[in-house]
Formats: structure tokens, C-alpha cells, sequence
């Protein structure tokens, strides 16, 4: 709800700050006192049009704040989260200087005017002789019927089987209009892979091969390097191991004079064994380096065909593998985008999914909208308003959308026998705020707008209707709250704030000032706006009866 109004510099306006409560509050005044100014100073903040013609005369800026009770309001906290504009506060500034130039904030973040604009619906809903008409908003229309209907959960299931239809209709437009370019792709790996299969390229075997590919290149060196090995260490005439054999015999006749020549005689027993054994194992390798000539062959040609593979589709030879791996993955996701029988069911279980959910909210709200025109009929023969005659029509829309089967538009007839025609396009700004009451006064235990302001409500009423404008504006004030600009007494006294606007000249300037009334000066006020400038002591009499019976 709205907690505070701060207003400096707009119009008639000096500066005047507003603490304001729950329930019905009223303003009163004298006609032209300026009660306009204020609902357009919150108009203002609404996000509603600036112009420089709004700064009192001899200011540099009209500057107004409004502060907010959002606690109770999630979907107020969620905006707020979701624009990054903090939740701990809910504050809206607005600035307009002498250029025409408007600046906006929320929470002390600069934000557009839209943003006023989107966050201001979600917190006031304005009735009367401005700019702001939600009965003439027909896109408005439809949540205040499921409002009225306690459809808010059917209303979110269809939006989301909507966008679960959409989402699958999205994914089978795109399979079937990208089918051929899909085709040429899904081709080009498979070429890919029929090559890739052909290869049978794995790196165990790549490196193998490139391995026995360079000992054939260098056979020669390898052979001679080998049986000349073997030559030195056993083969020659003096060789190695007949040199260590000769030193061995040497040493053992000489053994017994000096032990320690014994030991080292066990080193070279050891010695001999090992080289003993390593000319063996050369031996062996040399005779195996006869190799089959036409092995060399084969292998150029495994070579040739992995580098021409690689080169081919741009990897070198150790990616081959990695590009098999990746080919195949991207043939399963293609598989899956392109399978057009698995899209059209998938789409078609939406479909069905989101006509079933449609047509039960199409029913309930059929249901609903009966209920509300008969009982907003029945508020309006109340509020003297018998010959204006309220229809909520269910609409079909030529295509389902995100809100259902139909479209909601609210009717009336101002006139018996007459067509019944879009509300905004003939009921006039006192029957279209009449009309508002009625249906506040229908749905109020169930909207989600927090503050509702009416502007000049009971025009064109008195007597006993307007009792009962003032006791309706008085319940829907039981559940939200309710700023009321009046001129009736009988909906005043039923207030439980009231505010007194009034008009003061100071040379030659003119001033707006707002004083919130104690009791007395509340029956001073109604009494005012019973009898006029003369307030008898019977005027002020009846104006304490009035208030009296507002209170029981």
C-alpha cells in the first residue's frame, strides 16, 4: 500500500507530504482546491506523461516520492529481484525539470519510465477522470475475471502447457525447414566415418607402425652395426671375450700368492657371463633383421594412407581418432534433431495437453463471467445505475494463445434496449468509474492491486445511492486501500481517514495545502460539504449523525 507521498514544486503544490493509512481515506475541498493535482502527482509517479507545464510557477523542478508497503505483495519482490532494483524498500521518485525532462527512480536506481509504468499497475489501480482506465483496457479484462473466478492456477498451467506447445512446434518447424541442410550434414559425417571405419586407424597401432617403419628405412645401419658387434665381442680373431679369457688365466696362476686377486677374479667370472650373454642376444637380433623386403612396401603404403586421411579433413594423423569420436557423437545428436516422427508426436501430445487445460479454464471461465455479469448488475441497480446494463463476454480468439482459447471484454448497455458495446466506448468517465465500483466492490476480496483511487466516484449521485457508493468504497477499503476524491458527505463521513485539500492566495500566488482532519474537524468538513460556506450547528449536527452511523 501506499505508505507516504511526498510532493514539492507540482503545480499548485509547495511541498505537502502525506502519511497515509489503510482503509478508505477521502479527500474533500472546495471545487478547483487542487484534488485533481494530487491524483496527478500519483498519476505522475505511475509513470504517467510529464510535461514542463507541471513545475509551479518560479521552480526549477517538481520532485515527488512514494513510498510503498510491498510486504505482503511476493510478486512486487519478485519484480524488484528480477530488475535488480532491491527488495528491502520500495520507494518511486520521479523529477521533471523546467526542459520537459523527466528522471525516474526506484529504490535509488535510475529506471525508465516503462519501469515506473510496469511496477506502477502492480501497485495502484486508478478509476476516474485521467489517463488512467483500466475498464478501457480491455487487455486488463481477462485478469479480472480470473480474478473474480479463482482461476489463477488453471490461468499459470495453461501458460505453461502453451510454452511447452510452443517450445515443441519451434523444435519441428526448425527440424523440417532445415531438413535438406540437415541432410547434407548428416551425409558429410557419414562420409566422414565410412572413411574413418575403412582406416581402422587406432594410435597403438599408428605409433607401431610408424616405429617399424623407421627400423626398415635404417636396415643397413642396423644389420652392420650388429654383426660387427657380435665380430668384436666373440667372432674376431681378437675378440673381447677370448682377450678377457687370456686375462683370466693370467690372474688365476697368480691367485694364490695374493687373495685379494681372488676377488676380483669372481668380477670377472661375472663380467665374462654377462657379455657372454649380451653377444648371444645381438646375435639373435642381427639374424632377425632379415626381414621380408616387400614388409617395407606395405608399410609406406599404411603410412601414405593415414597422412592422406588426415590431411583430407585437417587433423594430423594423432587427432584421427579424436575426429572418429567426435563424428559419431555429432551423428547421434542429429539423429535425435532429425527424427520428424518423434517431433510431430511430441508436438502433438503438447498440443493435446495445452487444449485440455484451455478448454477447462474456457468452461470456468464461461462460468465465471455469468456470476460476475449478474453480479455486477445487481451492484450497479444499487448504485442507481438500473438502466446501465454489464455484460463479461467470453471471446473465442481466432488462434489459441498464451492466455487461453478466448479474450475477455467487458460490455454495457447505458441504455434499455440499446447494444451493448465495449465499455471505453460509451460508458463517460463517471459511469466508468460507477462501473469500477461495481466491480471492486464484486472482487475486492480477491485482486491483487493493493491501492485503488477513485476520482469523483459518486458523480451524478446523492441521497441514499450515495450511502451505498460510500459503504462499497468502505468494503473494498476492507481488503486494499482506498484513496477517494468526493464531494457527496455521505460517502466522506463513511471514511476512516480523511484529507482536506484547500486553495490559499498569498499575494499573487496560489497554493495547494492538504491537511489531514482530526474528529472534529471531520464533522466540520462534512458539515461544510452539507451546507455549504455557513455551517449551522444542525449542519454539523447531522454531519456527527452521518460519521456515527459510518462507524457501527
Amino acid at each position: 500500500m501506499l505508505t507516504r507521498l511526498t510532493v514539492k514544486d507540482y503545480v499548485l503544490i509547495d511541498s505537502v507530504e502525506l502519511d497515509l493509512d489503510r482503509g478508505f481515506t477521502v479527500l474533500t475541498g472546495e471545487t478547483g482546491a487542487g484534488k485533481s493535482i494530487v491524483l496527478g502527482a500519483i498519476s505522475l509517479i505511475l509513470g504517467g506523461r510529464s510535461d514542463a507545464g507541471n513545475i509551479r510557477a518560479g521552480s526549477n523542478r517538481a520532485d515527488i516520492v512514494a513510498e510503498f508497503d510491498v510486504s505482503s505483495l511476493p510478486h512486487v519482490f519478485t519484480f524488484l529481484e528480477e530488475s535488480d532494483l532491491g527488495v528491502e524498500d520500495c520507494v518511486l521518485r520521479r523529477v521533471i525539470d523546467t526542459s520537459g525532462r523527466s528522471r525516474a527512480w526506484i529504490n535509488g536506481v535510475p529506471v525508465t519510465v516503462k519501469q515506473l509504468r510496469d511496477l506502477g499497475v502492480l501497485l495502484v489501480d486508478i478509476h476516474g477522470q485521467h489517463e488512467h482506465y483500466s475498464l478501457v483496457d480491455s487487455s486488463s479484462h481477462c485478469q479480472v475475471l480470473d480474478r473474480f473466478g479463482h482461476l489463477s492456477g488453471s490461468v499459470v498451467h495453461v501458460e505453461e502447457c502453451w510454452q511447452y506447445w510452443r517450445s515443441a512446434k519451434a523444435e519441428l518447424s526448425q527440424c523440417l525447414a532445415q531438413a535438406d541442410a540437415l541432410k547434407q550434414k548428416i551425409e558429410g559425417f557419414l562420409e566422414t566415418k565410412n572413411d574413418l571405419d575403412a582406416l581402422d586407424f587406432s594410435p597403438q597401432e599408428w605409433r607401431q607402425t610408424v616405429d617399424q617403419h623407421r627400423k626398415l628405412s635404417n636396415l643397413n645401419e642396423l644389420i652392420s652395426a650388429a654383426s660387427e658387434s657380435v665380430h668384436l665381442l666373440g667372432d674376431g680373431d681378437q675378440n673381447i671375450l677370448s682377450i678377457l679369457a687370456d686375462v683370466r688365466s693370467k690372474l688365476d696362476r697368480v691367485a694364490e700368492v695374493d687373495p685379494q686377486i681372488g676377488l676380483m677374479l669372481k668380477d670377472l667370472e661375472s663380467l665374462e657371463i654377462q657379455l657372454s650373454e649380451f653377444n648371444r642376444d645381438l646375435r639373435r637380433y642381427a639374424e632377425s633383421l632379415d626381414v621380408d623386403p616387400s614388409m617395407a612396401d606395405l608399410l609406406d603404403k599404411r603410412i601414405a594412407d593415414v597422412q592422406r586421411c588426415a590431411r583430407k579433413y585437417g587433423v594430423s594423423p594423432d587427432e584421427l581418432s579424436q575426429l572418429r569420436s567426435s563424428v559419431e557423437l555429432e551423428l547421434e545428436q542429429l539423429a535425435v534433431n532429425t527424427d520428424a516422427k518423434e517431433l510431430h508426436q511430441a508436438e502433438a501430445v503438447a498440443q493435446d495437453r495445452y487444449l485440455t487445460a484451455a478448454r477447462k479454464l474456457s468452461s470456468d471461465r464461461t462460468k465465471a463471467s455469468a456470476e460476475m455479469t449478474q453480479k455486477v448488475n445487481a451492484a450497479l441497480t444499487d448504485l442507481a445505475m438500473s438502466g446501465v446494463r454489464f455484460e463479461a463476454r467470453v471471446i473465442p480468439k481466432s488462434e489459441p494463445g498464451l492466455n487461453g482459447l478466448e479474450q475477455v471484454e467487458f460490455y454495457v448497455s447505458t441504455n434499455p434496449g440499446a447494444e451493448a458495446k465495449p465499455v471505453g466506448k460509451v460508458a463517460s468517465g463517471g459511469e466508468l468509474s460507477r462501473i469500477s465500483l461495481a466491480i471492486q466492490s464484486v472482487i475486492y476480496q480477491d485482486s491483487a492491486v493493493p491501492t485503488v483511487i477513485f476520482d469523483e466516484v459518486d458523480s451524478g449521485v446523492g441521497g441514499a445511492v450515495a450511502e451505498i457508493v460510500g459503504r462499497m468504497l468502505k468494503a473494498v477499503g476492507e481488503r486494499a486501500q482506498v484513496l477517494c476524491v468526493t464531494h457527496l458527505p455521505q460517502v466522506a463521513a463513511l471514511a476512516d481517514s480523511h484529507w482536506r485539500v484547500s486553495k490559499v492566495q498569498s499575494e499573487s500566488v496560489s497554493s495547494t495545502l492538504l491537511l489531514r482532519l482530526q474528529p472534529k474537524e471531520c464533522v466540520d468538513e462534512v458539515a461544510r460539504m452539507l451546507a455549504g460556506e455557513v455551517i449551522s450547528e444542525q449542519a454539523r449536527a447531522h454531519a456527527r449523525e452521518l460519521i456515527k452511523l459510518g462507524l457501527r
